[in-house]
């Protein structure tokens, strides 16, 4: 459950970042001053996004990820009209919003955006797994090179953002990651599905074929028959067989140049 933080001082709107967020300070039930990146609902930002971005810092705290803690910010009418008078256009955008917001506590000074570029320490990659696992759980595309959504400190992570996660709508192909099987290496799913006999048939019968697909297809031979390599070399093969390194698995859409094994 978030707790809630009444806005009580406007400073200023972030200049990066999709949805506009609010740099404000408040006051949360102990009474105590809090300062907070504060998301309103906009034209870019629905009230389901708001809902996702708890949703998702929930989880990952509930998950023991190092995701900041957050607040469920309030503005009063009265709040809005002083921003207002001081900065019309900030004004304007708290006023057509919902006055109940999503807010993560800003992180302490030391903290840094995550470079692509930057080395994996291995005293990191644990928790990197956890957060690129995280990101595959909830659906999140939102954590990408150009956008890490990330930040770090020593060999600490912060993440942030999840307003466009557990959007499945229109996604071709996708099945949830907890049903049987979507778990599997992506080698031994393919000659699963591919091989799925029909009724009365078996996949070894040299006259067998998948469904939907004629026997003469070009390239493909019945299970037995067929190379597990697919016409790949060995050592490719092998490769692509062999489980990378903690540090080339995870955040793989993150860090662009490839990682060393250990």
């Amino acid at each position: 459950m978030l707790d809630a933080l009444t806005a009580t001082r406007f400073h200023r709107r972030m200049t990066r970042g999709r949805t506009g967020p609010f740099l404000l300070e408040g006051e949360n039930g102990a009474g105590d001053t809090v300062e907070v990146i504060a998301k309103f609902t906009s034209a870019q930002l629905p009230v389901e996004g708001l809902v996702r971005e708890a949703f998702g810092a929930l989880l990952a705290a509930d998950l023991g990820l190092p995701v900041p803690e957050c607040y469920c910010v309030t503005v009063q009418p009265d709040f809005v009209a002083a921003v207002t008078s001081s900065h019309p256009a900030e004004g304007a955008a708290l006023a057509a919003a919902i006055p109940i917001g999503f807010g993560s506590v800003k992180l302490p000074p030391g903290f840094v955006a995550w470079m692509p570029e930057r080395p994996l320490p291995k005293a990191m990659r644990h928790t990197a797994a956890e957060i690129y696992a995280f990101d595959l759980l909830i659906q999140n595309p939102d954590r990408r090179p150009g956008n890490p959504n990330l930040q770090s400190k020593g060999d600490d992570f912060a993440i942030f953002d999840h307003e466009m996660a557990l959007v499945t709508e229109g996604v071709l192909f996708w099945h949830p990651p907890w049903e049987a099987g979507r778990w599997m290496p992506w080698g031994r799913r393919r000659s699963m599905s591919s091989t799925r006999p029909c009724a009365g048939t078996s996949p070894t019968s040299p006259d067998w074929s998948p469904p939907g697909r004629p026997s003469t297809l070009p390239g493909w031979q019945p299970i037995g028959q067929r190379s597990r390599s697919n016409g790949l070399p060995p050592r490719t093969w092998r490769t692509l067989r062999t489980p990378p390194s903690t540090s080339c698995a995870t955040f793989a859409t993150i860090f662009a140049p490839p990682c060393g094994r250990s």
